[in-house]
């Protein structure tokens, strides 16, 4: 037999409703058969069912009583499996669990509508589309769409249901990514307000102490200066020592400077 990459299904035999993980199995079985294995033989994707259904549905088929020649139909296998697994149906029970059905928050449309496809299999409804029409409306989470699908009235058919709840659910993702956007520039805007306030504070340093503070909370006020003694200002922002410092500052540079006579009289010597 040739080898296959592809995904292979598998039945999960500890499913919490064991009879729709069977249904999914079983779609996912066919869509394999009509894809890469569909060039081979009956015996050969009985073969691979085989190997599906795991080591317990290998233990559930030998107890399914098919003959030797019907061991090579993977179609009466699956049936048999599904005979198997499937519980009796109470009508009653299956359309109160349908009507119990609710989307869950974060949920997408598509897979609520899913679930209620499943879920109404056996309801035994004499116009199961109505119905899921139906379903679909008391169960959707969102309000907005209740109301656009009752609004619909009697021209509502299940395909339109179904894309004006993912018309809807599309609209929100777009609006999130939008405000998404919108929340990343103001994020943006406020730090360089916050920037551009920042270098204005320290443009605007107080004269009295050096720092910057709110207006008339100087923390120099009623202290004493320790260069000149005088009040309501601290030391290094002293104008009396800075004008002193200027002072020195000038002398020095005067010191280096010799009189052009004596320069003159010195040469002469």
């Amino acid at each position: 037999m040739a080898s296959f990459y592809f995904e292979q299904p598998v039945l999960n035999w500890n499913a919490k409703d064991l009879y729709q993980e069977f249904i999914r199995f079983q779609q996912q079985v066919s869509f394999s058969f009509k894809g890469p294995l569909a060039g081979a033989d009956s015996k050969q994707k009985a073969g691979w069912l085989g190997m599906w259904i795991g080591q317990q549905g290998r233990e559930v088929y030998k107890t399914l009583n098919i003959t030797d020649s019907k061991e090579g139909d993977p179609q009466l296998l699956l049936k048999k499996i599904e005979d198997y697994i499937r519980p009796r149906q109470n009508k009653r029970v299956s359309r109160f669990r349908a009507h119990q059905r609710k989307q869950e928050e974060g949920e997408s449309f598509d897979n609520f509508v899913k679930d209620l496809k499943l879920l109404i299999m056996d309801c035994e409804y004499d116009n199961p589309d109505d119905m899921l029409i139906d379903l679909i409306i008391s169960g959707v989470i969102h309000e907005k769409v209740q109301l656009r699908l009752l609004d619909e009235g009697q021209k509502l058919t299940l395909s339109k249901a179904i894309e004006i709840g993912q018309q809807y659910e599309m609209s929100q993702s777009q609006v999130k990514m939008f405000r998404g956007q919108e929340v990343l520039a103001i994020k943006r805007q406020s730090h360089n307000v916050l920037k551009q306030k920042s270098k204005e504070n320290l443009a605007k340093l107080c004269s009295k102490c050096g720092k910057n503070h709110e207006k008339g909370k100087c923390p120099a006020i009623g202290t004493t200066c320790n260069f000149c003694k005088k009040k309501n200002h601290w030391f290094q922002m002293c104008r009396k020592r800075r004008n002193l410092n200027l002072v020195e500052d000038d002398s020095h540079s005067d010191e280096n400077i010799i009189p052009v006579s004596t320069a003159s009289s010195q040469y002469k010597r």
